[in-house]
């Protein structure tokens, strides 16, 4: 047996259902259901008396239950171990984004940002992890990472939040669908449509359910893990639709077209630096926020400036004044 087999049974267990912590968890039902299969495997005994109104332990289930929580307890543990003595060795620090929500490069705040930063700071680790917003923020919770990049605003009474940009998704439909035919695509649209499993269960599923709940409908989600390469390969295969950042429509992708909701439909989601309340600021850290800050700042200030001088060449077009200074 394995930590993440035991994870999940103690997940399950005090849940009462496996839909329920397979969404505590991040993972599909399907995923976390097996391996609680493959655990009784192991153990050759069911932990689970399997029932229509939820699951129920066996008697040796609930004896197995408490040693379990032990084991998880001591890797914690050692865990929180292995992090202290690393860190009071190097100078560190620890930073997670949101999957699908930085572009690999170009003006703004970018993972070549981050790269950046990281090169030219010779004597510190500065270490990367995507994840989804919500594991984001449970990484901050339990110290596991210094500051995320998350979407949506979050409790303003366990996090300090930096807002940065606004994110809008599109709809990502495979290229010789109809949809893709249309100028903007509504809920409505989607009835019937399996969806790529969205990536940040609290924020965006809560706006895409509230969406269909408009036109008296629930979506309906395929049971696919999630990864980029997947929700690419889900939509170029035919099986449905995807919603997806703005920026992953920039480039071109075989098979795909993106296209935006309908504006009663639209939403886009605040993108920001999250910490955690009380916890003190590493150096490292504080200079990381600044070199994003200023990213950013520095993509708003030639954005501004693009726009005014396209206002201003607009005037001058129509007026009958208009002379060319060099």
């Amino acid at each position: 047996m394995d930590v993440r087999q035991i994870e999940y049974f103690v997940l399950a267990a005090k849940a009462g259902s496996f839909s329920a912590a397979a969404k505590s968890a991040f993972v599909t039902q399907q995923t976390l259901s097996a391996s609680v299969v493959s655990l009784e495997g192991e153990v050759k005994t069911p932990l689970f008396h399997r029932r229509r109104q939820g699951i129920e332990l066996t008697d040796f289930g609930a004896r197995f239950l408490p040693k379990c929580e032990r084991v998880l307890e001591a890797v914690r543990e050692a865990e929180g171990f292995a992090l202290q003595w690393h860190e009071s060795t190097r100078h560190t620090a620890t930073f997670a984004y949101a999957t699908a929500s930085l572009r690999e490069s170009g003006p703004g705040f970018t993972l070549a940002t981050l790269r950046g930063f990281r090169a030219s700071y010779d004597d510190a680790d500065l270490r990367l992890f995507e994840l989804t917003s919500d594991a984001c923020l449970k990484a901050l919770e339990r110290g596991t990472v210094d500051m995320a990049l998350v979407a949506g605003r979050p409790d303003s009474a366990v996090f300090e939040f930096t807002p940065l940009m606004e994110g809008r998704l599109l709809v990502a439909v495979p290229e010789r669908h109809k949809l893709a035919t249309q100028e903007a695509i509504s809920f409505s649209d989607l009835v019937e449509i399996d969806l790529f499993p969205t990536p940040d269960l609290d924020v965006t599923y809560r706006h895409i359910v509230e969406g269909f709940a408009r036109y008296g409908l629930t979506p309906r989600y395929a049971p696919v893990p999630f990864s980029l390469e997947a929700a690419q390969e889900f939509v170029r295969s035919g099986q449905g639709v995807d919603f997806s950042p703005a920026h992953n429509a920039e480039r071109p992708h075989e098979g795909i077209a993106y296209r935006p909701l309908a504006s009663e439909d639209d939403f886009t989601l605040t993108l920001g630096l999250a910490t955690k309340l009380g916890v003190p600021e590493k150096p490292l850290v504080a200079a990381l926020k600044e070199a994003i800050v200023q990213a950013v700042s520095a993509q708003a200030v030639a954005v501004f400036c693009v726009r005014h001088i396209l206002e201003k060449t607009s005037r001058f077009r129509h007026s009958s004044d208009f002379r060319l200074v060099v």
